[in-house]
């Protein structure tokens, strides 16, 4: 079972944080730091720091340890998304595609993670994480200097979230920073956060009159943003230095307010100043609510499986091929005889295969050659019948051609088909230019040929006194059944 993580470090840019707990039935908290970072440390050097928070953890005697550490939420990017999929191995892919389409700076510069909120029959509800790659690093540099191990990171407002009312919508105000952080939780859930850093006289903190015009400005921007929504309960976290300016945040946001004091789940017998959050981290919490930015969650590598079943099955054809040997020498010509024979049907029932298979694309190949059948009565029927309706014209000449390109071959299901048309050719004789006419403008009207007069309707038949001639094209190769499946559909 994996050791519980009991320490936990937030390192600001004036001052650093831990907290230790001792796990038991009852959470405990076993010590607390707050350092300023003294005008002599480069709080930009990754080395210095972790010198100077050594120092302090050993004056304190907080042992180091592997512990989680925090990052301000104003250096993070927090955001909801939806994600329709019912396989949960799909989400990191999806949740990176989502993200780096937003992110200010190049995606290859960028740790993102997630935690699953929800899960519903659409996909996935998750709060996905990011932050600059330089701020991980930065922090791994510090705890390799202060002699310790990173066990995760994640933002500080996921503790200050799991100290909220479960049951009712709350505004978490943390101000146990460098600045504060807002956080609208429901269900225990993160809805809305936000994360603001404030360059404050005080180096434990920006007091009231820093706090106020932000909180409120912060407050009033969600409110416009989201519309309609339950108001929620303030609750705020600092130290005492924040207990007279409550009612004042509380007038700013037009919401009640209440200090934290307590969790019912820890016990406190030390000072509690600025560490509420870092226990919050501590605290247990399901796997798929966690988020660990030095970890972020990877899509399973699916490849990995097949080469472990793949070296599984070398494994024991190895084994076995060694009980082979040692039980087994004196039958190992006859399995070469086997091995052989097995080789040679399989040689065969290949080459049975390929010219079965050929024999079958041969025979598709005929079939739809054979296939293409031109109803030509009907053609017949469809170029003569309005003229034996109508009396007066002699048909002396009809003349059909197949027009059929070469055969497509589809891949999908292994089929045949043939763009095929048809020409035909009429000559006849009418007793008037206007009968030939109406001939004509029957069958032009027919949308299923294209027709193509051949010579000038003028006097000179043999039987009757104008001949007549045109050139007819269709893709129709039965002209009957598509009148019979017109008809029917018109009886509908």
């Amino acid at each position: 079972m994996a050791r519980k993580i009991q320490l936990a470090v937030d390192i600001g840019r004036r001052a650093v944080r831990v907290a230790k707990i001792r796990s038991g039935r009852r959470t405990t908290l076993a010590a607390t730091l707050f350092e300023t970072i003294p005008p002599e440390v480069d709080a930009e050097d990754p080395l210095a720091v972790g010198s100077m928070l050594a120092s302090a953890m050993a004056r304190a005697g907080i042992d180091p340890g592997p512990a989680v550490f925090a990052l301000d939420r104003s250096i993070t990017s927090l955001k909801r998304l939806t994600l329709p999929t019912d396989d949960p191995d799909e989400l990191p892919d999806m949740v990176r595609l989502a993200v780096e389409r937003e992110l200010p700076i190049d995606a290859e510069d960028a740790v993102i993670d997630f935690s699953i909120i929800d899960r519903s029959g659409d996909g996935f509800v998750v709060e996905t994480v990011a932050v600059p790659r330089r701020e991980i690093e930065r922090i791994e540099r510090i705890a390799e200097a202060a002699g310790m191990r990173v066990a995760r990171v994640a933002p500080r407002c996921h503790g200050a979230m799991r100290l909220a009312d479960a049951a009712e919508p709350t505004l978490v105000l943390d101000v146990t920073g460098e600045g504060f952080e807002l956080g609208l939780v429901e269900r225990g859930r993160l809805r809305w956060s936000r994360g603001v850093s404030i360059e404050g006289v005080e180096p434990g903190g920006p007091i009231a009159r820093e706090l106020v015009p932000e909180i409120r400005r912060s407050w009033l921007s969600y409110r416009v943003s989201a519309g309609e929504i339950e108001t929620p309960m303030l609750l705020v976290l600092g130290g005492e230095q924040i207990a007279d300016a409550v009612e004042e945040i509380s007038e700013a946001t037009g919401l009640t307010a209440q200090r934290f004091i307590g969790d019912r789940r820890v016990q406190t017998d030390v000072d509690m100043r600025g560490v509420w959050p870092l226990v919050g981290l501590l605290l247990p919490v399901s796997a798929d609510r966690q988020v660990d930015l030095t970890a972020p969650r990877k899509a399973p590598d699916r490849a990995a499986r097949v080469r472990q079943r793949v070296l599984a099955s070398l494994g024991l054809a190895i084994v076995a091929g060694g009980i082979g040997w040692t039980i087994g020498t004196r039958d190992l010509a006859s399995l070469e005889a086997q091995s052989a024979d097995l080789l040679g049907k399989a040689i065969v029932a290949k080459e049975e295969h390929l010219r079965y298979k050929r024999d079958t694309l041969r025979a598709g190949h005929l079939e739809a050659w054979v296939g293409v059948r031109p109803d030509w009565i009907e053609h017949l029927m469809v170029v003569a019948g309005p003229g034996l309706a109508a009396g007066g014209t002699v048909l002396d000449e009809f003349g059909g051609t197949l027009d059929a390109k070469d055969a497509d071959f589809d891949r999908g299901d292994d089929t045949f088909s043939i763009d095929s048309g048809v020409r035909i050719a009429v000559e006849g004789e009418s007793e008037s230019r206007d009968v030939a006419a109406n001939l004509r403008d029957v069958l032009v009207a027919d949308d299923r040929y294209v027709l193509r007069t051949t010579g000038a309707d003028a006097e000179g038949g043999r039987r009757l006194a104008y001949p007549f001639g045109f050139i007819m094209r269709t893709t129709v190769l039965d002209p009957g059944a598509e009148s019979a499946s017109d008809d029917d559909g018109g009886g509908m």
